[in-house]
Parts: structure tokens; C-alpha cells; sequence
């Protein structure tokens, strides 16, 4: 027999075998960066790569006006945008037809524009810059380059006077110089882009106030997404960001406890982990810590074959990599996931959407002529932290361009039902119909006769019940890629009272008999939105899930504001972006909600910054301000349920002096685009009677519900699962 030590000494180092695959995975995505460098055609925000690509070829050809000007939109999407002016003046004072001089003044007048954002709003950096309405903080302090962008602006409307995207971008320079609306010339005017809205009497308009910056949380970068969750098991709620750059890290914001936050990247083992323009947050192996999923390639098409990462929490404040010993590990273009419990094992399954072709990729990418597909899949959770894949399962097969997927149980049958927005194409409902006699879900795509298949050019979506009567109801937000390069024409012609082009979301009422009502219209979400990164909470505590939406698009004309709607009793939404100072014009990516200063109101965490390497912005943390009134929060702990209790449905029945009411709410990570916290966050309004009589929780794959009398109000609930 050999020796025992020996014996020990042949086994597997399991924590050497995952040092090993996380480094793996640190050298992959060390591998696109230097396949950027190399190829960096290929990637539409590798600005810099292409300058220096491009910077001999401009020198041996110092005649070709056209390669001159590509090179100086290359500089106008770097960080180093000045670069581009004396090339585009060269240009527009030797090339005098119609069609250069368009080229030239539309370029520099952009130009200009983006430079006096960096100078104004990042330099010299306040928390009011760039929110509209603007603030007396807000007007540039350093006028020249505004004052350039007007000059060239003017040239051009005195041209194409009918171009509404000269007129919008002509209206905010004017309210950066501190001159609109008096000196803005009244053919051009759109009116109101100062004022604040109008409510009806009663709602309760939540006031925030970016404190980014002031908390140490302000990461100056391009788009990509956040999550918020207590990843380091103290009580306090952490932020996990990224950014969709080749070489910027995830950054991991740990929560101090007393308000402010500090970066523990490193500490946390995540040196070298790159990328990401979305992420979800779970729990996918019960340990009580929420894991990491990011994903990558969205838009890329064949460019976009980068690996997602599945980041495990390892419970002391550190993460590892494991997407390879997982099962995860793929190179598919992707931006979405969503977990849910599917088989009701107690463990989270995920369904990840990847983005086969279409022909709208063409807006970014040049996609390949016989382009391989990238099958959406399901990955069933095995309980040992690995995954088995399924293209297809009974019911369920997805080749398409996915852009958005939520969980949500439409029938109150206790199994989750998938939503998948596409992109181009009609959305995709798959209502679940069980297990089979092998124990494997079983679906049923009825999205047709359940009428949600619009809009057709949808990005984020997610379930939430709007008007809480106990159904999931569903909201899709549109993103038309039809006019992507037209998008602050479109938000002039709203804002003048004209006809828009582009589709409106989509929020649809359930039924209660798995089908839909399309209710936009009489519920006041037929806008202009151009979403991105999304999310949705109860923002003034009356009860009632509101929806913040993230705009923009990769063009730096498209700098339109964020948008802040407010639900009023579930029966209509109010607009209130410029009374709620949310309306940041950076573009607006991922969005996560959550009380992260413990005072019983949802504050939110936004990744700013567009496309392009020279779009970026610092992240905004708004802070509500506002009177938090009656709350009430609660964290659940499943047992046979998954751990994290995601699925879970709670009903809260409130009483107000005679009256009672229901609340309800299911345990998710909220939009598609961001990812909130799985904490419960109940607004019980502002009476001085209220009180909660009863939780009332229906666990995943649970029978009875666990029912919770009489739980104190404006406080925090840990309750754990009953057998």
C-alpha cells in the first residue's frame, strides 16, 4: 500500500486548477486586445488603433480629401477630439462644394461640441453638468468651443434649415452658452427644453442629486453596465461595473458602511478581467453570495466571438473566473442572460442570448457574407457549479438576434416563462408547460397569440406587475435602429408636437389568460426612446414601479436625455426627467436600482458614456433626496428554494387608516439592461397609519406560502424559507 502523503499528493489541486483556468481567461481576453491592436478594423470603438492604423496612409496620400476626413472622424471619436478640428478647417476651406462643405461644417460643428462637453463637463467637473434643464453650475464656464459649434451650426440651418438635428444640437449649445432661449433664433427654437414638467395632484416627484463623483464611484469610461448587491456579505450594498473597452477592468466598488464606496478590484482577484457591456448577478451555487456573469461581443457580429465569464464569488471578498470548468465557456457575440430556477432543483439556470445575424448588424459591423449562426441557449444547473448546454429543449429553439431576455410567470403556475426581445425581428414568448418524464422543462412559444411580438426593433425588456393586481404584466423597450443616425431629430420632432418615425416601447397589460393588451398609449409611454440601459423601482415609495430609461446611440449628436417616468397608481406614467434632475444627455447605459445609503429610498447607479473610445463619462450615482416616507424591505433565503430566491413572488397586504391594499412584487434583477438588487424594496406611501398586516411569499417550487404577520415597517426583513 502506498504511503498516504503519497497518495494525497496525486490527487487534483482543485484551487490550483481554477488559478490555472482563471488565468486562461485573463490571457483570452489579454488576446483581443492584441488582436485589436493588429486588426483594428474590426472593432468600431478600437479609435485609437485605427489612428494609428490610418496615420501613415494619410501621410503618403496628403491629397485624398476623403481619407483625410475619415481620418478626422477618427480623431472626433478618440479621446483626443481636438486633433480633428485643424484637419476638418483644412478641408472646409479648400473643398468649397455643396456636399464637403455639409461634410465639413456638420463635422466641426460636432466637433466643437463634444470638446466643450470635455472641457465643461469633465474638467471642470460639477454634479449638475450636462443635466437638462441646466443649472446656473451647469453653463459653461470656458465658452469658446460652444461658441464655435453655434457658429457652424448657424451656417448650417441657414442651409438645410428643415435638418432637426441641427436645431436640437443648436438648442443645447445656446443652453451651454447661457443664451437660450433669448438669443436662440426663434426659427429654430424648440421651446421648453428649460422648464419642468407638470404632475397631476398627488404624485409624489422624487428629487435626485449625482453624488458619483463625491463617493468615489464616478468611473470615467465608455458604455457598459452595473450591478448592485452585497457581494462581500457585511450588510451593505456593493457596485460591480464595467466597461465595454478592451482595456478597462471591471471595477468592483466596495461599500464602506457609512455612505461611500472604495475600489477593490485587485484586492478581489480581478486583475486582467476585461470588457463586458452587460452584466447579471446571481447566486449559482447557494453559497449565499451573488456570482458575476459578463457578457461580451454584442454587436460585433463574426468580430464579436469573445468568451462570456462566469466570476464565482468566493465568500472572503475575492472572485475566481470558472467559466471554463463551468460549461460556460463559449465564443459567441452576446449582451443578455437572464436566471431563473427552471426545473425547480434549487439551483439558478441561465438563459443566454446570443446575436446571430441580421441584416440591421450593418449599422455597426460589416458582417460576413454567409455569416455562421449563434444559437441562443438554455444551461441547466447541475449543482456543482457546472452547467450542461441545450440549443434545444421541448418547446424551445432560438437562432435570432437577441438584445433582451426576462423570466417571469404569466400564469401564476409557479414555472418561469422566458421573454426574448429580438432585434429586427418579432419578439419570442416560450410560456413553460412543465417537466417531461426525464425531469427537462418543457415550453410552448406563444408569443403570437399572446400579441407581443412588437415593437420589432426592441433592445431591453422585462416582466414587472405595473399596476399590482398579481399578474406579471411586461414592458419592451424600442430601440430603432432605422433612424440610429437620426435620433435627435426625433426627439425635436416630439418635443415640437410632430409626427416621429421611429416605433414607441411597448407596455402590455396581462390579461390573466396568457394573453396582452398593448396599453402604451392610454398608459403615457408612446415616447421617443431609443433605450439602452434600463431598470425599474418604486423611485418615490407610493407603491407603484417606475421606469428609468438610459438613451442615446453611437453618433455624438445623439445626445439626448435620459428619461424618468413615474407610475401613478399603476394606472398612467408621468414623464419627470427635468423635475427629478435625472435628465443626464450622456448616453446612458446600464442601470442598476437599490438603497444604497439605507435611508428607505431607491437611489440609481448609471454607466454613462457611448460607443466610441472617445465618448466617455463619468458613471452618475443619483442620490434620491427625497421624503422617504413609509417603507419597507425584505431579503429572502430560500432552503429548498435556490438560496438567492429569485422567482420568488411577495405580496405585501398594507393597511392605510380603514382601507387595505396589495403590493406585489417578484424577486429578479429587474431590466435586461443593469442589474438591480434582489433585496424587495416596498414603498407604503406617506400616511402617518400605515402598517403591513401580512407578508405573504410563494416560493419557487414551493406549495403553501409562508406567510409573514404583522413585519415592522420601515426596516430591513431577513426571512428564510420554512420547510
Amino acid at each position: 500500500m502506498l504511503p498516504l502523503v503519497v497518495f494525497l499528493s496525486c490527487q487534483p489541486d482543485i484551487k490550483q486548477i481554477e488559478l490555472e483556468n482563471h488565468n486562461r481567461m485573463v490571457a483570452k481576453l489579454d488576446s483581443i486586445i492584441t488582436d485589436a491592436r493588429e486588426n483594428p478594423l474590426k472593432y468600431f470603438y478600437a479609435n485609437e488603433y485605427r489612428i494609428a492604423y490610418l496615420d501613415s496612409l494619410v501621410d503618403a496620400n496628403p491629397g485624398h480629401a476623403q481619407l483625410h476626413y475619415y481620418f478626422a472622424l477618427e480623431h472626433q471619436n478618440s479621446p483626443g477630439i481636438e486633433k480633428s478640428i485643424p484637419i476638418l478647417q483644412n478641408l472646409a476651406s479648400t473643398l468649397t462644394d455643396s456636399v464637403s462643405q455639409l461634410m465639413t461644417n456638420e463635422a466641426l460643428a460636432i466637433s466643437f461640441l463634444r470638446l466643450a462637453e470635455v472641457t465643461n463637463c469633465i474638467e471642470n467637473y460639477t454634479p449638475s453638468n450636462c443635466i437638462l434643464p441646466f443649472d446656473e453650475e451647469a453653463i459653461h464656464q470656458n465658452k469658446s468651443y460652444i461658441q464655435s459649434s453655434i457658429s457652424h451650426l448657424e451656417f448650417l440651418l441657414d442651409r438645410y434649415p428643415d435638418n432637426y438635428s441641427y436645431h436640437w444640437m443648436y438648442n443645447l449649445a445656446h443652453i451651454a452658452n447661457g443664451t437660450y432661449p433669448v438669443e436662440t433664433d426663434p426659427d429654430f427654437l424648440i421651446p421648453g427644453l428649460q422648464d419642468y414638467e407638470e404632475f397631476p395632484a398627488g404624485l409624489n416627484v422624487p428629487r435626485f442629486s449625482d453624488t458619483g463623483m463625491m463617493k468615489g464611484v464616478g468611473d470615467n469610461r465608455i458604455s457598459g453596465s452595473a450591478c448592485t448587491q452585497d457581494f462581500t456579505g457585511n450588510g451593505h450594498l456593493d457596485i460591480f461595473t464595467t466597461s465595454y473597452g478592451f482595456e478597462n477592468e471591471v471595477i468592483l466598488y466596495a461599500s464602506d458602511g457609512q455612505g461611500g464606496f472604495t475600489n477593490q478590484t485587485h484586492a478581489a482577484g480581478l486583475k486582467g478581467i476585461m470588457g463586458g457591456l452587460n452584466i447579471e448577478c446571481a447566486d449559482i451555487n447557494n453559497s449565499g453570495f451573488a456570482d458575476i456573469l459578463i457578457l461580451r461581443g454584442a454587436w460585433l457580429a463574426q468580430h464579436g466571438k469573445h468568451p462570456n465569464s462566469l466570476l464565482r464569488n468566493n465568500g472572503d471578498g475575492t472572485f475566481t473566473d470558472i467559466t471554463i470548468s463551468s460549461g460556460l465557456y463559449e465564443s459567441f457575440p452576446t449582451q443578455t442572460a437572464a436566471f431563473a430556477d427552471i426545473n425547480h432543483n434549487g439551483y439558478l439556470d441561465i438563459f443566454i442570448g446570443n446575436e446571430s445575424y441580421s441584416e440591421w448588424q450593418g449599422f455597426f459591423v460589416d458582417t460576413e457574407e454567409d455569416p455562421e449562426p449563434y444559437p441562443s441557449a438554455i444551461f441547466i444547473n447541475n449543482g456543482n457549479e457546472t452547467f450542461s448546454r441545450y440549443e434545444t429543449l421541448i418547446g424551445f429553439e432560438l437562432n435570432e438576434f437577441v438584445k433582451g431576455a426576462s423570466w417571469g410567470d404569466i400564469n401564476n403556475n409557479g414555472w418561469p416563462d422566458l421573454y426574448v426581445s429580438v432585434m429586427g425581428g418579432n419578439n419570442r414568448l416560450f410560456a413553460h408547460r412543465g417537466l417531461d418524464d426525464d425531469g427537462f422543462p418543457k415550453f410552448e412559444e406563444i408569443s403570437q397569440t399572446a400579441g407581443v411580438q412588437q415593437p420589432l426593433f426592441s433592445f431591453p425588456a422585462w416582466f414587472f406587475d405595473y399596476n399590482n393586481n398579481g399578474l406579471d404584466d411586461l414592458f419592451v423597450v424600442t430601440y430603432d435602429v432605422r433612424v440610429i443616425n437620426n435620433v435627435a431629430d426625433e426627439i425635436t420632432r416630439e418635443r415640437l408636437g410632430q409626427q416621429t418615425r421611429s416605433e414607441f416601447s411597448r407596455l402590455y397589460k396581462n390579461m390573466g389568460n396568457e394573453t396582452f393588451r398593448d396599453v402604451t398609449e392610454e398608459s403615457g409611454l408612446n415616447a421617443v426612446m431609443f433605450g439602452m440601459g434600463v431598470n425599474y423601482g418604486d423611485l418615490n415609495n407610493n407603491g407603484f414601479p417606475d421606469i428609468y430609461i438610459g438613451t442615446g446611440a453611437p453618433d455624438l449628436s445623439a445626445i439626448i436625455p435620459n428619461r424618468l417616468f413615474l407610475n401613478q397608481n399603476g394606472h398612467r406614467f408621468y414623464e419627470s426627467t427635468a423635475a427629478s434632475g435625472v435628465g443626464h444627455l450622456q448616453k446612458g447605459h446600464g442601470v442598476s436600482m437599490a438603497d444604497l445609503n439605507g435611508n428607505g429610498l431607491l437611489d440609481m447607479y448609471i454607466v454613462l458614456g457611448g460607443a466610441v473610445e472617445g465618448d466617455f463619462y463619468h458613471n452618475a450615482l443619483f442620490e434620491n433626496r427625497s421624503d422617504p416616507g413609509n417603507w419597507l424591505v425584505v431579503k429572502l433565503e430560500g432552503v429548498t428554494a435556490n438560496r438567492q430566491a429569485i422567482g420568488a413572488k411577495v405580496e405585501a397586504v398594507v393597511r392605510d387608516q380603514e382601507a387595505t391594499r396589495s403590493l406585489h412584487r417578484t424577486v429578479n434583477t429587474g431590466g435586461s439592461f443593469g442589474a438591480n438588487n434582489s433585496r424587495i424594496h416596498f414603498g407604503l406611501g406617506h400616511g402617518e397609519s400605515v402598517s403591513v398586516e401580512s407578508l405573504i411569499i410563494k416560493w419557487p417550487g414551493s406549495g403553501e406560502p409562508q406567510i409573514v404577520e404583522n413585519p415592522a415597517i420601515n426596516t430591513i426583513h431577513h426571512i428564510r424559507q420554512e420547510h
